[in-house]
């Protein structure tokens, strides 16, 4: 068997403890002989401190790995290769087994090819993560410590209105005051949607970007701007300067809550019936090859969120997912923004509802060529001759009885073929259709709700919408 040994020395230790590179060099050295392995090259760390990988040479030992120099990796003693618990999990599972490479500790008759030592890449996990939970605690009570002073957390993506500056928040005055306004219109019975038009239609005024009615929920919610930092699911007092006073926040909130209700009952919906977090996922098809588009959220270096809607068929990294079906890896599709989408379909949702008389409404269907209609008027007419069997059996005294039997088996056997086939075609649906009219005539005004109530009402009245790279797309209305 092919050996890399490592060793490594601090200064230190190899004063004090006997850990020279020269003797355990001599002892590795013997131990591979006794073993009959042979060793292809030392890794040498002399003067590196074991508490991380930053070591030329172990370094080296990770590089060389997939390599196929050597099959086993050699050290005096478990601590020679790191004193901690996870870079030395790190390296037997990620590196060494990984690449089919098996670690031997000479001190602690470790070996990884063993049933022991395989046990004992258990154990070492165990501790592993008890330090990853330990730093992950301290973390957080560090955060927890920040956040009862009063410092923000949230440095790189300050929230409308504000900037950060010396470890805190500063008001931006423009976009301060349009936080205000926001305020205020809404208060005033405004819808978001209407807000949404009324700043859009202003040019964007301290905001680069479209205003959407997520953006504006989320600041008509958002606790910090009444000068506190909510972290996990905690509200602390912070140490900067409020832009809404608490008395108009909780007006704010009570009127959310109240407009929320009063559309669930308008629509006849729960309070919490969305599933999805955004408008059109799921229903949205490629007009190509038909595959289901999938959302990707991205932040760009100005800090804007953008969502877009791919086609698994041509995203290179979704080709393998499982979670979606490629289906022509020649998709032509390339992308589309939700923000250029979203508002073309809330348009063509207003326009059929002020125009409903241009929905086309499901005709007869013919499932393997059965004309259900005709079947229909056959099964009926098998019904009257039977009765006038019945009749005619009835009245008269000197019918014969067996072609009257005949006829009515005939008949029969006619009823339960066609019975069958009526059970093998599919009618059109006219309590979903109503359902569908019913909840479209009270869509007209769906560009005033906010983006939840729309959401809403898309995934009820849309089964699917197929997207094609030149602006067109089709609904499939869900009648």
């Amino acid at each position: 068997m092919k050996v890399a040994v490592y060793i490594r020395v601090s200064t230190l230790e190899q004063a004090e403890e006997g850990y020279s590179i020269g003797e355990q060099k001599d002892k590795l050295r013997k131990y591979c002989e006794i073993k009959d392995w042979t060793v292809v090259k030392e890794y040498v760390d002399p003067g590196r401190s074991g508490s991380n990988l930053n070591r030329p040479s172990i370094q080296q030992l990770i590089k060389d790995a997939p390599k196929g120099l050597y099959d086993a990796v050699l050290v005096y003693k478990l601590d020679r290769l790191s004193r901690s618990q996870k870079d030395t999990l790190y390296l037997i599972e990620d590196v060494f087994q990984k690449n089919d490479i098996h670690f031997v500790s000479l001190s602690e008759n470790f070996d990884t090819s063993t049933a022991f030592g395989k046990a004992m890449i258990g154990i070492l996990s165990v501790f592993a993560q008890l330090e990853r939970e330990q730093i992950k605690e301290r973390m957080t009570m560090g955060r927890i410590g920040r956040v009862k002073s009063g410092k923000v957390m949230e440095f790189n993506n300050p929230p409308f209105g504000y900037e950060v500056e010396n470890d805190n928040y500063k008001v931006k005055p423009l976009q301060g005051a349009i936080v205000k306004k926001i305020y205020d219109m809404y208060l005033s019975g405004i819808s978001i949607s209407k807000i949404k038009e009324t700043l859009n239609e202003e040019g964007h005024v301290g905001n680069p970007y479209s205003w959407s009615d997520t953006r504006l929920r989320y600041i008509l919610s958002n606790p910090t701007y009444t000068g506190k930092i909510p972290y996990r699911g905690k509200i602390y007092e912070g140490r900067f300067t409020p832009l809404i006073d608490d008395d108009t926040f909780k007006k704010v909130q009570q009127e959310l809550k109240e407009r929320q209700v009063s559309t669930a009952k308008r629509f006849n919906m729960q309070l919490r019936p969305f599933q999805s977090k955004y408008m059109l996922s799921g229903i949205l098809k490629c007009g190509y090859c038909g595959a289901t588009l999938f959302v990707n959220s991205y932040v760009q270096p100005n800090g804007h969120r953008r969502l877009r809607y791919n086609c698994p068929s041509t995203y290179k990294s979704m080709q393998k997912a499982k979670k979606y079906a490629v289906k022509d890896p020649n998709c032509p599709f390339k992308l589309v923004y939700a923000e250029k989408l979203e508002p073309v379909v809330i348009n063509e949702i207003k326009k059929l509802a002020l125009h409903p008389d241009s929905i086309r409404k499901p005709k007869t269907i013919h499932h393997n060529g059965i004309d259900v209609a005709a079947v229909k008027k056959e099964l009926a007419s098998i019904k009257k001759q039977q009765q006038k069997l019945i009749d005619l059996y009835v009245i008269s005294d000197d019918i014969n009885i067996e072609n009257i039997s005949k006829k009515s088996a005939d008949l029969k056997i006619q009823e339960e073929v066609l019975t069958k086939k009526l059970s093998q075609a599919v009618e059109p649906d006219n309590g979903k259709l109503i359902n569908f009219q019913n909840l479209l005539a009270k869509s007209s005004d769906i560009d005033q709700l906010s983006y939840d109530e729309q959401k809403f009402i898309v995934k009820k009245l849309i089964k699917s919408i197929d997207v094609y790279n030149d602006d067109r797309i089709k609904i499939n209305w869900n009648i």
